[in-house]
């Protein structure tokens, strides 16, 4: 029965178990910790099966070997192993024993990218103001290939983080108090946070109605302004025409 044979053997068991997720930055460095307790005599670190880090005390020393060796460092103390200058193709299973006992934990190692920054966009802008019924947004970034991530908004720059999806949606009464809408992305080694996006008080096209007014009202303070100067000018000039005339005669 191959369901006895599995329980009667516990390493076929651990072998079988799953491991737990380890994700990394490709460039980075993974950190891996057995929580092992009491003196280590010997250890064995392997990487999809090769043996990438081997102690036996008083008779093997600390040998790094399989294609990690020159990136990898383990504590003999507390087992933990570490490999810097990680690459997507180290991904794989990580496995330790220590003291002849492989340990019940193992690893899944899962290469990711840096998140980019996001940035907040409108999905209706030209429907999104102040006094809307409802705005329509999406937290944009390219997140491919890095890892599982999670969104979170906030509606001022103090104020508190609230997890969703990608698109979120504002409602009107959100719409009527909002100061700056903030969105980030996180994944299980980083987080990057937006800009803030600023909402419009009035619709776009009167937002453009306002400006065409506020540049035609300078345009005409302008014009006025130029026109009380030549008159100045011109009244200074006809005083001083009388003024010789008079003189004159």
């Amino acid at each position: 029965n191959g369901k006895l044979s599995l329980l009667r053997n516990p390493l076929n068991l651990l072998l079988n178990s799953a491991a737990e997720d380890k994700y990394f930055e490709i460039g980075g460095t993974l950190t891996l910790n057995p929580m092992s307790s009491g003196e280590i005599t010997r250890i064995t670190w392997e990487h999809k099966g090769d043996v990438v880090a081997e102690y036996i005390k008083d008779s093997v020393p600390l040998e790094y070997l399989s294609d990690l060796k020159g990136r990898t460092n383990v504590d003999l103390t507390t087992g933990v192993l570490t490999v810097k200058d990680m690459r997507k193709s180290d991904d794989g299973k990580f496995t330790v024993e220590i003291n002849n006992r492989v340990l019940p934990v193992s690893f899944n190692a899962v290469g990711i990218k840096p998140l980019p920054e996001p940035a907040v966009v409108l999905k209706n802008p030209t429907t999104c103001y102040k006094n809307s019924d409802s705005c329509n947004l999406t937290c944009n970034g390219d997140v491919r290939d890095s890892g599982p991530v999670q969104y979170f908004w906030k509606l001022r720059e103090d104020g508190a983080w609230k997890e969703s999806g990608q698109d979120w949606m504002l409602t009107k009464i959100q719409m009527s108090s909002v100061e700056k809408i903030i969105c980030k992305i996180q994944n299980p080694i980083s987080e990057k946070e937006s800009g803030p996006l600023h909402i419009l008080v009035f619709p776009p096209l009167c937002s453009f109605i306002s400006d065409v007014l506020g540049v035609l009202m300078r345009s005409v303070a302008l014009l006025v302004l130029f026109g009380l100067v030549v008159w100045f000018f011109w009244q200074n000039r006809m005083c001083r025409c009388r003024t010789r005339e008079d003189n004159q005669a």
